[in-house]
C-alpha cells in the first residue's frame, strides 16, 4: 500500500495511512488478546507456587512443635474446644488458635480469669482476651498481646504479607463472628498468597482412636466430622466427639463478604458462589463432604456386609485416616472453600438426592465403574485433584 508523502517548508516525509495504523493496532489488540490469559496464569502458577510453599512451612512447624509437645497438635484451646457450638457465634478460627502457639511464648501473657492479668487488656495496645467458648469459668479466655506473636521463640513466624487481621463487619474480608470491640477482630490470621484466610484442620485426638465400619454411612461418617464438639455423641449424631469440627473454621466458611470479591462463603452454592461447607446446606451433607475431603485417598474401609471392592458401590466404601492430625487448606485460585462449580464437585458429588460428595468415588465412579489407569489396572484416584482447593498434610 503506498505511503502518503509530504512536504513541508521544502522538506519530505512519510506517513502512516489511516487503513495502517488501523491495522497495527488492531494487530497488536489480538497480541494483547493472546498475551494477557498466558500472563494472568502465569501469575496464578507463582500465587499457587508461594501458598504451597506457606502451607507446607506451616505443616512443617506444627510437626516440630508435636514433636517438642508429647505428639499433641499446636492450639492454646484444645480441638473439642474450639469446635463448641459457642464457637460459630464467636468466630474464633483454627488458625488463629494454632499462632497462639506457633508464634512463641511472649504473647500470652495468662488467662482472663487471673484479675491481674486481666487489668491489661487494652485493645487501642493490641492486648485482648480470646477464646472459643461464651461459659469463661469452664474454659478461661487467653489474654494475647497480638504485637509480639512471632517475636520470641516462635515455630512458624509468617511474613507480614501473609498474617493479617480479617475485618468484622459488611465491608472487607469479612470474618464471622463477634462483633467489634470485644478483641477477636483484633487477632490476626494466616492467609495464602490471594490474600485469603488458611483454615487448620487439627485432629481431636479425645475422640475414637479408630474409624468403626458399619453399614449406616451416616454412622460412619460422624465419627470422622461433625459440626460441633459439644452433644451426646452418638454415632450418627451432627454433635458430639469427632476428629473433625466445622464449627472450629465457622469464622470464615460462614463469612458473607469474603476475600476482595466479597464472597458470600455461607450462601447457597446452588444458585452462586459459595462454600458446599457453608451453614446453607445440610449438616449431614457438609459432614460427609468434608470427611471426603480430609480423608487420605489411599486407605478405604468396606460396609461390612462386602467383602472387596468388585461388585459393591461408591456409597459402600468408607474412609479410615485421615490426610494428616494436622491439614492446612486454601481456598485456591477462585477464592472459595471447595466450590460448588469446580470440576472436582461436578464430576463427584451427588446433586439429585443429597448434596454432597463421597469417600468411595476414589475407587468407583458414581455410575458403578471400578476406576482403572491408563493400563486399565485397578487404581483410585484423589477427587481433591479436580478441585483449586490446596490441601497439606502433616503426620
Amino acid at each position: 500500500m503506498p505511503r502518503v508523502e509530504m512536504s513541508v517548508a521544502g522538506f519530505r516525509r512519510t506517513a502512516f495511512s489511516l487503513v495502517e495504523m488501523l491495522l497495527v493496532i488492531a494487530v497488536i489488540g489480538v497480541l494483547v488478546a493472546l498475551l494477557l490469559p498466558a500472563l494472568s496464569g502465569a501469575r496464578d502458577t507463582g500465587l499457587k507456587v508461594s501458598s504451597q510453599s506457606l502451607m507446607a512451612d506451616l505443616a512443617t512447624a506444627a510437626q516440630r512443635f508435636g514433636n517438642d509437645n508429647a505428639g499433641r497438635n499446636p492450639g492454646f484451646f484444645s480441638e473439642a474446644e474450639m469446635g463448641h457450638s459457642d464457637n460459630q457465634d464467636i468466630g474464633m478460627s483454627a488458625a488463629e488458635n494454632v499462632m497462639l502457639e506457633l508464634g512463641g511464648s511472649a504473647a500470652i501473657l495468662g488467662l482472663e480469669s487471673d484479675p491481674a492479668v486481666a487489668s491489661l487488656i487494652d485493645e487501642d495496645a493490641g492486648i485482648i482476651a480470646i477464646g472459643p467458648k461464651n461459659d469463661t469459668m469452664e474454659t478461661p479466655r487467653v489474654v494475647v498481646n497480638v504485637n509480639l506473636i512471632g517475636s520470641d521463640g516462635g515455630y512458624f513466624t509468617p511474613e507480614q504479607k501473609f498474617f493479617q487481621v480479617q475485618p468484622h463487619g459488611a465491608d472487607g474480608d469479612g470474618q464471622a463472628g463477634s462483633a467489634a470491640g470485644e478483641g477477636q477482630e483484633l487477632m490476626p490470621d494466616i492467609v495464602d498468597a490471594w490474600g485469603n484466610p488458611l483454615l487448620i484442620w487439627a485432629q481431636d485426638e479425645s475422640a475414637r482412636g479408630s474409624i468403626l465400619a458399619t453399614s449406616d454411612g451416616d454412622e460412619v461418617y460422624t465419627q470422622f466430622v461433625r459440626v460441633s464438639s459439644d452433644g451426646n455423641g452418638e454415632l450418627g449424631d451432627t454433635e458430639g466427639p469427632a476428629w473433625f469440627y466445622l464449627a472450629s473454621n465457622h469464622a470464615f466458611l460462614n463469612a458473607s463478604e469474603f476475600g476482595s470479591q466479597g464472597i458470600n462463603m455461607g450462601g447457597d452454592p446452588t444458585t452462586g458462589r459459595a462454600s458446599v461447607l457453608g451453614d446453607s446446606v445440610d449438616d449431614m451433607d457438609r459432614i460427609y463432604t468434608l470427611a471426603a475431603m480430609l480423608a487420605s485417598p489411599g486407605s478405604y474401609q468396606l460396609d461390612p456386609a462386602e467383602t472387596d471392592l468388585s461388585g459393591t458401590t461408591f456409597d459402600r466404601v468408607f474412609p479410615t485416616r485421615p490426610r494428616g492430625r494436622f491439614i492446612v487448606h486454601s481456598a485456591g485460585i477462585d477464592n472459595v472453600y471447595m466450590s460448588g462449580t469446580d470440576t472436582g464437585w461436578l464430576s463427584n458429588a451427588d446433586i439429585q438426592s443429597d448434596y454432597r460428595l463421597e469417600f468411595g468415588t476414589n475407587y468407583i465412579s458414581r455410575g458403578g465403574a471400578r476406576l482403572t489407569d491408563d493400563a486399565g489396572a485397578f487404581t483410585n484416584e484423589d477427587m481433591m485433584d479436580d478441585f483449586d482447593d490446596l490441601i497439606v498434610g502433616s503426620k
